[in-house]
């Protein structure tokens, strides 16, 4: 009885034994497998860590690209609509001097049209003034006037004449000082300052026409283009 008692407390150990040795593997076992999975999850949560702050460089970084490109785009598109706008100013400013110049040129062109017009004109007045002035020259009617006092020549000279010309007008043409009695007929006294009687009683004025003496009023003899018109002062009384 009593080696069954002990066969059974030996079993019983065996089996305790046994037991607490299989719980110690076991419990060993688990501690190597939990292990690893705390390292891979350490490992895990390490490389998450990690992938997040490259992620959060990568971001910062690519924000820094990203920030750095639309500054470089904005100052790339801000010069071009500046060098847009200065070629467009530049354009508008050729534009305005070409048309500027084109108004110059056509303005001057316009005065150097006038001023030519305007000599032109001037020219063809002054032709035919020229003209009209020979043609009155050529068509007009002279009469060739001699006056000559006591040993003295007052006048000697061409004068103008016309149809209704005669020995008198012809001696007032000489613009000389005259005395005289006007009526149906005219009777010169004196010319120049020089009467009759001055040199002795008798003496007076007389003309000729043609070198011929003319015994009649001055008024009443008409004088022809071409006529040679002489008054004298005689003391012969002819």
């Amino acid at each position: 009885m009593k080696k069954t008692r002990w066969i059974i407390a030996a079993v019983v150990v065996t089996i305790l034994v046994i037991g607490g040795a299989l719980a110690l593997q076991q419990s060993h076992q688990s501690q190597a497998t939990s292990a690893p999975d705390t390292v891979a999850t350490s490992s895990s949560s390490s490389a998450q860590s990690t992938s997040k702050a490259s992620s959060s460089v990568a971001k910062k970084a690519h924000h820094k690209r990203a920030s750095s490109s639309s500054k470089k785009a904005a100052t790339t598109h801000h010069a071009s609509n500046a060098s847009s706008a200065a070629a467009t100013s530049h354009q508008t400013s050729q534009a305005a001097a070409t048309k500027a110049n084109s108004a110059a040129k056509a303005s001057s062109a316009t005065t150097h049209r006038r001023a030519t017009k305007s000599r032109a004109a001037t020219t063809t007045t002054h032709h035919a003034a020229a003209k009209k002035a020979a043609k009155k020259t050529q068509t007009a009617k002279k009469a060739h006037l001699v006056v000559t006092g006591y040993k003295k020549t007052f006048f000697d000279g061409n004068v103008t004449i016309n149809s209704q010309s005669n020995a008198f007008t012809v001696l007032q043409s000489s613009k000389l000082k005259l005395d005289y009695q006007n009526g149906a007929v005219v009777f010169v006294s004196s010319v120049n300052g020089l009467a009759q009687n001055d040199v002795k009683v008798g003496s007076g004025w007389k003309y000729r026409v043609n070198g011929k003496f003319i015994d009649k009023a001055a008024n009443k003899k008409a004088i022809k283009n071409g006529d040679k018109v002489h008054w004298y002062f005689t003391t012969e009384g002819y």
